[in-house]
């Protein structure tokens, strides 16, 4: 199989599920749009739920892990990215079709949010350990708050600008620091 035809298919397929939506994608659309023939798509996937599950596989994972020994700048750095590169059209596609394909959402979480949550938990532990945050925090909760954070921005006004990002840890440093 061509590694080529691969990358766009699932390219074309995560790109047409943000603009059409999980219901109005097709296999054949998918094809057309990637310039491969039908029998190609249908030789990799059997149906329109393996091959969103395949494109949803090929997310990656985030690459980026700031480790600058300030745990205050290292939050802003994991938030930026968030604030980057976080695909709220996809998530909010597969959101919607949870109650129809469940399936879809979960492996979402696990490529996705699980893998972005331990990172950034990872940085919370470091910034406990030297000292720069507050060791009885409820880490679970600061991860729901950097996440849920974004929703509420996008909902609100679309994509935050760039200065967003220190602005949302600015507003809970002094909570997570103990006013230091």
């Amino acid at each position: 199989m061509d590694p080529e035809a691969d990358r766009l298919i699932l390219e074309t397929a995560k790109r047409l599920m943000r603009e059409q939506g999980y219901e109005r994608l097709t296999i054949d659309g998918v094809a057309k749009q990637a310039g491969v023939a039908r029998t190609t798509d249908y030789r990799r996937y059997r149906d329109k739920a393996g091959l969103v599950s395949a494109a949803i596989d090929s997310l990656r994972n985030p690459s980026k892990r700031p480790d600058s020994g300030d745990a205050r700048r290292d939050l802003v750095a994991h938030v930026e990215n968030m604030r980057r590169n976080f695909d709220m059209s996809l998530a909010g596609t597969l959101l919607m079709e949870e109650p129809h394909n469940p399936r879809l959402i979960g492996l979402f979480r696990e490529r996705m949010v699980k893998p972005r949550r331990q990172i950034i938990r990872g940085s919370i532990e470091k910034g406990i350990d030297r000292g720069h945050i507050r060791p009885d925090l409820d880490v679970e909760r600061i991860l729901d708050y950097l996440l849920g954070v974004l929703f509420a921005a996008f909902l609100t006004g679309g994509r935050p600008g760039p200065e967003w990002s220190e602005q949302v840890i600015d507003a809970i440093w002094p909570a997570l620091s103990g006013g230091s």
